[in-house]
């Protein structure tokens, strides 16, 4: 992705070149002028006062353009990585999301979007900084050339033994950056099996002990990374300070210079310790920069055209029709079951049926035998491996499934909440609407509804699921799907699911695909359709 952030930003890097030797000759020409003030005293001077306000305001001006262009680099840089990842992951198909797992992509959302972002505000900064040290090797070699051999010979011990440093704390950092995806996932498992871990303090300490080993393993290796950071930061202090005490205690004994000289080199090496301090640590956050990139890319995630937002929906395109039939013929998908051993493969179908408007079709069998896999189909979720599906006669294929998926409204057993409602065209919807569903539903006293937006979230299971119906309701979409929705109801909201929600979906001619393990209610079906091990059966 950096590759591609350098090609629409090279304008502001190519800026950024020029302001650079402009600031590294305004920086080195004002150390000349004191260096001159003080090595010939004020009334010899080669150079005027005049030059020296001249060199102050040059360099006033073009820091304060070259930061402002930096500035605008950065906040910009960092608005498209952000938009571009979010694009990558909604543009990601489920099975590859949950192939590649939650607690790695809310990683890279977080920690690799926050260390990339340095990149690009840290490179101008090196940029500058490296001029500034170039142009104060200049003044030296204007100075003295052999000395400027001795000086030179410092700098490049420190570059190679320094970047050396640097260059073996590498493994150290990508091994704990794989390390954090498994730290997020261990966060994951603290919070959503607190019941369990508070139940068993058996699994609680082995669990724990999992999570500190993780963390111990990550701070040990934060450790030898800064053990050499320390290193590299006294090693560079004291080749500095060893470059001091040769050109003022060695050279002056044994070399013929002049106090011009020797003043002049003490000054502009006291000058280039804050650039080189600068380079330094700046090439230490490129090297983590550049492994949150790596990181980035190597996430499996769609790649997406652009730097944009993604445009809204067309009004027309967003659903096909208020009444939908749905075809199923020879559908299959297949999906991994990774075991320590080999790979198995579990198959659903080929399954040939129809789901007909103002019809309910309910979908039942055991635990683990497809059937939540089978409604992720239907709404292609998860695309077809061989098969075809129609909506309203008009076959599906991987290049239209967005007119399938726009049909659809489903709840799932890990349903997601949104504060916003929504109606059939994407606008807020009234409040006089969800204000009597939220009435239905039992929930007024709970949650109300201010321009769309719902108040509260934060409720039980089973309200939540009845805050995600009507999310779906208001939705309008011709297909809805319920995944085991009335499981965390209790029995006056399961009879009034079975009796009244269904039926009265059924006289709006929704095609209704319900999940269900209640037999007491199989009668409110049309249609049962029965899955075992991902084949259909007689019922």
């Amino acid at each position: 992705m950096y590759k591609a952030l350098y090609l629409k930003y090279k304008w502001y890097l190519i800026i950024t070149v020029p302001m650079s030797i402009l600031l590294g000759m305004a920086s080195m020409s004002v150390i000349a002028i004191i260096s001159d003030a003080i090595g010939n005293q004020l009334e010899q001077m080669k150079y005027g006062v005049e030059y020296f306000f001249i060199a102050i305001v040059i360099l006033f001006v073009a820091g304060l353009v070259n930061d402002l262009l930096v500035i605008k680099m950065s906040i910009n840089v960092s608005y498209d990585i952000q938009v571009k990842m979010i694009r990558r992951v909604i543009a990601t198909p489920l099975a590859q999301l949950e192939y590649i797992g939650l607690p790695k992509v809310i990683a890279t959302l977080t920690e690799d979007l926050e260390t990339a972002e340095k990149f690009f505000h840290l490179l101008p900064v090196l940029i500058v900084n490296i001029a500034i040290v170039v142009f104060g090797i200049a003044y030296m070699a204007y100075l003295s050339l052999e000395l400027l051999g001795i000086v030179l010979g410092f700098f490049l011990l420190g570059f190679f033994t320094i970047a050396c440093l640097l260059w073996f704390t590498k493994k150290d950092r990508v091994a704990i950056r794989e390390t954090t995806d498994v730290m997020m996932s261990y966060y994951q498992r603290v919070v959503l099996g607190a019941k369990e871990l508070t139940l068993n303090e058996f699994r609680k300490h082995f669990f724990t002990r999992k999570i500190f080993s993780t963390s111990d393993e990550i701070r040990n290796r934060s450790g030898r990374i800064f053990n050499l950071l320390a290193v590299v930061e006294q090693w560079a202090q004291l080749l500095v300070f060893t470059m001091l005490g040769v050109v003022i205690f060695l050279v002056g004994n044994y070399m013929s210079l002049s106090m011009e000289v020797i003043t002049g080199y003490v000054i502009t090496l006291l000058f280039l310790l804050e650039p080189i301090e600068v380079i330094t640590n700046g090439f230490d956050e490129l090297i983590d920069a550049k492994v949150a990139f790596n990181k980035m890319d190597s996430l499996q995630l769609s790649d997406v055209d652009g730097w944009d937002q993604m445009p809204p929906p067309k009004m027309s395109d967003n659903i096909n029709s208020f009444r939908a039939k749905l075809t199923l013929e020879s559908a299959e998908y297949a999906y991994a079951l990774g075991t320590s051993d080999k790979t198995e493969m579990f198959c659903i179908g080929p399954i040939s049926t129809q789901f007909l408007p103002g019809e309910v079709t309910l979908i039942i069998g055991g635990n683990g035998s497809g059937k939540s896999t089978l409604l992720k189909m239907l709404c292609g979720l998860y695309p077809l491996d061989s098969g075809r599906i129609y909506l309203n006669n008009e076959i599906i294929e991987p290049d239209n499934i967005e007119i399938l998926r726009k049909n659809f409204s489903i709840i799932t057993a890990d349903f997601c909440l949104f504060e916003e409602i929504l109606d059939a065209n994407g606008n807020l919807c009234d409040d006089q609407i969800i204000r009597a569903l939220l009435e239905k539903l039992n929930l007024s006293d709970l949650v109300t509804s201010t321009k769309g937006v719902l108040s509260n979230l934060d409720l039980s299971h089973g309200q939540r699921k009845r805050l995600a119906l009507l999310q779906a309701y208001c939705e309008s979409k011709p297909i809805i799907l319920f995944d085991e929705w009335a499981a965390d109801q209790d029995p006056r909201f399961k009879k009034i699911f079975y009796r009244e929600i269904l039926p009265a979906l059924k006289k709006q001619e929704k095609t209704i695909i319900v999940v269900s393990h209640d037999n007491r209610y199989f009668d409110c079906a049309d249609k049962v359709l029965k899955i075992e091990q991902g084949k259909r059966v007689a019922f």
